[in-house]
């Protein structure tokens, strides 16, 4: 197996602006038919919450939105228009995306924590750490319809990776983060048809709609489960502690970092092999990406001694292209396939940073 490290390429990325946004972003979230970003600000004890509304048109802030207090994640229904943020004042805000305000407040179970969206069904899922559960919100009358049993659920884990959606055949993935297992829920009918046990700890989860597989991150590898039959079909192994991992599904390619080490794993979905281990930088923790140019990157942790960077990675040849430093404490992303930019939320320098390619300097005759 191949180990490939960098080299010189003429395709260059680099910071082109920095966004200042609240104190302590969390989370961000991305509308790709409005093409606004929603970074979500914890605040501090004497700085109130809030939602910066981000235009990646001008790359602008356009608007602060106040939210209750302890939001942490968000998600996004282009269709409606419709911007979900959790609070651990066990609410749902419901932003209205072209009025820029809360239109609704949610009570959903005891410290949600983790939100989805499935587009087609405009239903929302909240995972409720305290409760055990799992909340399903009517996007339609921004009510709960009903509430769903899910495990045990580990407070040092959370977010928006404990939930996947396969909105192709409306099933929905839960991880019971505190225990051992994957709860399969039936979209249609609201509930669990099937408990899968995973292994130790639990962490992330995704889909590749295309082959309907789902993988889960635990503390023995990536747990491949298929979802025609509701079924461990295998366990990759021998890739170290994986982060939270990225799918491309148009080749067919996962992107695991091991953040025990500087690798990120390349993975063939059709097989579930590992077919390359790229060299990152240190403690590569999480993937963004653009499924359109085919271009990944892999940001790293960072520390108060080392910068937090960013590596992008040419998914076609499986090269580094190169590496940048957007900002100190990277904890979340999104990408704007249009435009080719990556947007990261940078925990410790409140603020976002855009990163984009270089543009390529046109010839000129003499």
């Amino acid at each position: 197996m191949k180990i490939l490290a960098a080299r010189r390429t003429s395709e260059v990325y680099r910071v082109i602006k920095k966004i200042k946004v609240g104190r302590n972003p969390t989370d961000a979230a991305f509308n790709v038919r409005t093409r606004r970003v929603y970074v979500v600000n914890n605040g501090t004890p004497t700085i109130r919450s809030s939602v910066s509304v981000i235009s990646s048109v001008t790359d602008r802030v356009i608007r602060t939105i106040r939210i209750p207090d302890g939001s942490a994640h968000a998600a996004v229904n282009a269709r409606t228009n419709m911007i979900y943020v959790t609070s651990f004042s066990n609410q749902v805000s419901v932003i209205n995306g072209a009025l820029n305000r809360i239109v609704a407040l949610v009570k959903v179970g005891k410290n949600p924590v983790g939100v989805a969206v499935n587009r087609r069904t405009n239903r929302i899922y909240v995972l409720n750490h305290d409760s055990n559960t799992l909340s399903v919100i009517s996007g339609a009358g921004a009510r709960v319809i009903a509430t769903i049993p899910v495990g045990a659920q580990n407070p040092n884990f959370g977010g928006n990776n404990t939930i996947a959606i396969n909105e192709r055949t409306n099933r929905i993935y839960v991880l019971s983060t505190g225990g051992r297992t994957v709860s399969v829920i039936n979209g249609a009918t609201n509930r669990v048809i099937a408990t899968l046990t995973v292994g130790d700890f639990p962490n992330v989860v995704k889909l590749n709609s295309r082959t309907n597989r789902i993988y889960v991150a635990t503390s023995r590898g990536l747990v491949v489960i298929s979802g025609a039959t509701n079924r461990i079909i295998a366990t990759i192994t021998g890739i170290g502690e994986v982060g939270v991992f990225g799918i491309n599904p148009r080749t067919s390619r996962l992107y695991a970092p091991d953040d025990s080490s500087r690798i990120v794993n390349v993975i063939n979905t059709k097989t579930d092999r590992v077919i390359t281990r790229i060299t990152d930088g240190i403690f590569p923790i999480q993937i963004f990406i653009n499924r359109r140019t085919n271009r990944i990157f892999s940001s790293t942790l960072g520390s108060d001694a080392v910068p937090t960077t960013v590596t992008a990675i040419n998914g076609r040849t499986n090269r580094v292209i190169n590496t940048l430093s957007p900002g100190q404490g990277v904890i979340a992303g999104v990408v704007n396939m249009r435009s080719n930019k990556l947007y990261t939320v940078n925990q410790q320098d409140n603020n976002v940073s855009v990163i984009a390619p270089r543009p390529k300097r046109l010839a000129t005759k003499r």
